[in-house]
């Protein structure tokens, strides 16, 4: 889980890290959580990066909150999900961020407990994954189990790496969502990895060639330059 959070108190800071920070479960990586005291710092970032949540103070000296949850709706195609953090908690205050794009709005001072139960119900509502059967996600043709780590196409197994299958997961699950490079690399790679392209370029090749990630499948995976990767499903039309 990838985080990005905007509080122009260093303190509150630290104290919002610490409460996210222990909210991944047993065996999962930890979340990559990332501090903004700048509405205009993180507005640079969500230009060239992808985040799950963000977590946003409304009063700030430069971009407010509300005003960078705003730029997030109107501009990115798929935003991520957000929580308002604030000391305002007038009922017109509460409505204007909603209406704006929040998911949902914590007054401080914050109790941890609270946040964490926030957060957890925002991601699951916003969460884009396929329903899933028996740890079984079907995409078209293709056929994932999550139990065993493979891939099949019409009965036929594809073969291929666990970190490949991983990959390839992530994509689906985010049809039409542009997926930073680091984000992918944070998920999918050993920080002494990360500072190559290179792996995974190599990764992309070779998905797109094993699961024939083709318009003709009805599948085209594009490459944003100077971004990431998005996945998208595509309609073949017959002449």
């Amino acid at each position: 889980m990838r985080v990005a959070i905007l509080d122009d108190e260093p303190a509150e800071l630290r104290r919002v890290e610490q409460t996210l920070q222990q909210m991944a479960e047993a065996g999962e990586q930890p979340w990559s959580v990332h501090s903004f005291e700048r509405g205009e710092d993180l507005l640079r970032q969500l230009r060239r990066e992808t985040f799950d949540l963000l977590i946003l103070d409304w009063q700030l000296p430069d971009l407010t909150g509300l005003a960078l949850l705003r730029w997030t709706r109107e501009h990115m195609e798929a935003p991520p999900a957000a929580i308002m953090l604030t000391s305002r908690d007038g009922e017109s205050d509460i409505v204007q961020a909603l209406n704006a794009g929040a998911d949902d709005y914590v007054s401080k001072p914050f109790r941890p407990n609270e946040l964490k139960a926030r957060v957890t119900a925002v991601l699951r509502r916003h969460s884009h994954q396929r329903p899933t059967v028996a740890n079984v996600l079907r995409f078209n043709d293709l056929v994932f189990d999550d139990a065993e780590l493979t891939v099949t196409r019409e009965g036929k197994p594809i073969m291929m790496t666990e970190r490949e299958y991983r990959l390839a997961h992530c994509l689906f699950s985010n049809l039409g969502r542009p997926l930073s490079r680091d984000y992918l690399y944070e998920r999918f790679w050993p920080h002494e990895e990360m500072a190559s392209s290179r792996p995974l370029d190599t990764h992309i090749y070779r998905l797109r060639n094993k699961l024939g990630l083709t318009a003709d499948r009805g599948w085209q995976l594009l490459t944003i330059y100077g971004y990431g990767y998005r996945l998208e499903s595509v309609v073949s039309v017959t002449p």
